[in-house]
């Protein structure tokens, strides 16, 4: 949409233009014709018509010169705010990077939008777009840049600043349009308009332009999938793995290719990587309730974010289907315990967490897979995260799949325990929730 929006932009400037350029060049002919009749005269006659050559030509060139800046300007303007657009923000990543410079990058996306517009229309829907561009212009300091960047998303960057700097911005630019008002905002979950914002750093956190601007649109993602009107610092546990580890050179080459798997992953299913991300915290929170030690628990931590690793191998289509999935792809799918073990084995130094990836779908009464362990022959680690993947699996809507509320998934969680779950771990874990919230309450399948 963007690019179409882009390209037709640029046609319209070329076809307003072609007829300035035709004005010019017969300006420049006709003030050769009368430069030639200047020279030919003198006195007050050659005065005056030089005269009114050098005027005529200030006109034309001054309009001409006008609206070529106005279109360049539109060019980089967002019409319906003012502020820059997607194309201006762009360009500015690609000095700033090009300088080497550090930045911060926030990008902010206004919650629930689809549903303002839903109820109030899309009249209304650009009148709020207008009031939080006024807002941030509002919080705007020198040598700060904002442009809308699409939709509802506005992307704002800070030369000079680090982390908490930008973070310390960002939540100030949260906070002031929590404490705006809307007109309709009453209809919105919290009867307030709020927003989401991710943030990122140059060279921090990325290295090029690409790294940067996925880390920023993870960080806003994470944001929106853990209750929404939050300020998300772009985190990863695979980089706390990789300093963690400590491994030696040829394992930091297979991270790195994990890493690339994680991003694939990230790109064919966003809620299975976001997904890990929560499993990573339930899990954890668990293990250091039970008193587990700190080396478990760091392995454990791997193990979650890996656990579906390999589901980069199952096709897409059965991967994101809407609906139940039919014996054949159920068996495709069940795979993906076997495929993430391969991906990780080469690496010495996760040894510990294969069988974390392995068993997660294992059953306290034997009747999981892949092999079937019943009990407490199953290692805690996986049935730490088994509770955890299902849990958040309960608790996040899917197309195919109602969302349950927390009283509702612990519910469920009890009466499997001593079935799918380990009896003595439910009750802890249903504390560890209490006390650390639902991250994905309130998430709808799209940022929304």
């Amino acid at each position: 949409m963007l690019k179409s929006g882009f390209r037709e932009g640029i046609s319209t400037i070329r076809n307003a233009l072609t007829p300035a350029f035709f004005i010019v060049y017969a300006v420049t002919v006709m003030i050769g014709i009368l430069l030639a009749i200047v020279l030919q005269h003198s006195g007050l006659a050659g005065a005056l018509l030089f005269t009114g050559l050098i005027l005529l030509v200030s006109y034309t060139y001054r309009d001409y010169f006008k609206m070529a800046n106005h279109f360049k300007e539109l060019s980089i303007k967002d019409e319906l705010t003012g502020l820059h657009n997607h194309r201006y923000i762009q360009s500015l990543v690609d000095r700033l990077i090009e300088e080497q410079r550090p930045f911060a990058l926030l990008m902010m996306d206004i919650d629930h939008f689809r549903r303002y517009n839903e109820v109030w229309g899309h009249v209304r829907g650009d009148e709020a777009l207008k009031r939080v561009a006024d807002v941030l212009n509002q919080r705007r300091l020198d040598g700060e840049e904002i442009a809308r960047y699409s939709g509802e998303e506005f992307a704002i960057v800070l030369p000079d600043y680090d982390l908490s700097q930008a973070q310390l911005k960002a939540e100030l630019l949260r906070r002031t349009v929590e404490e705006t008002s809307f007109p309709g905002a009453e209809r919105l979950p919290g009867k307030r308009v709020t927003v989401s914002i991710g943030v990122a750093h140059f060279p921090q956190q990325a290295k090029n332009k690409k790294e940067l601007m996925v880390m920023v649109d993870d960080a806003l993602y994470k944001g929106k999938f853990t209750g929404r009107n939050k300020v998300s610092l772009y985190t990863s546990v695979l980089d706390e793995m990789k300093s963690d580890l400590a491994a030696q050179q040829e394992d930091e080459e297979i991270i790195r290719t994990i890493k690339v798997f994680l991003a694939i992953l990230n790109s064919k299913d966003r809620y299975t990587y976001a997904h890990t991300e929560r499993d990573v915290i339930y899990a954890t929170a668990l293990a250091r309730k039970l008193g587990l030690p700190e080396h478990q628990v760091r392995y454990l931590r791997f193990g979650a974010f890996l656990h579906d690793i390999g589901k980069v191998e199952i096709p897409i289509e059965v991967l994101t289907k809407r609906g139940p999935l039919t014996r054949e792809e159920w068996q495709i799918m069940r795979s993906h315990v076997e495929i993430g073990v391969n991906i990780a084995k080469p690496i010495r130094s996760l040894a510990p967490c294969l069988p974390i990836i392995r068993h997660h779908h294992e059953r306290f009464d034997g009747g999981g897979y892949p092999d079937g362990l019943k009990g407490y022959d199953i290692p805690i680690e996986a049935r730490i995260l088994t509770i955890a993947d299902s849990f958040d699996a309960m608790t996040t809507s899917r197309p195919y799949q109602r969302k349950r509320s927390m009283e509702e998934a612990f519910a469920e969680l009890r009466s499997c325990a001593g079935r799918q779950f380990d009896p003595a771990l439910v009750e802890p874990f249903i504390e560890v929730v209490q006390s650390i919230g639902l991250l994905s309450d309130d998430v709808e399948e799209t940022y929304a």
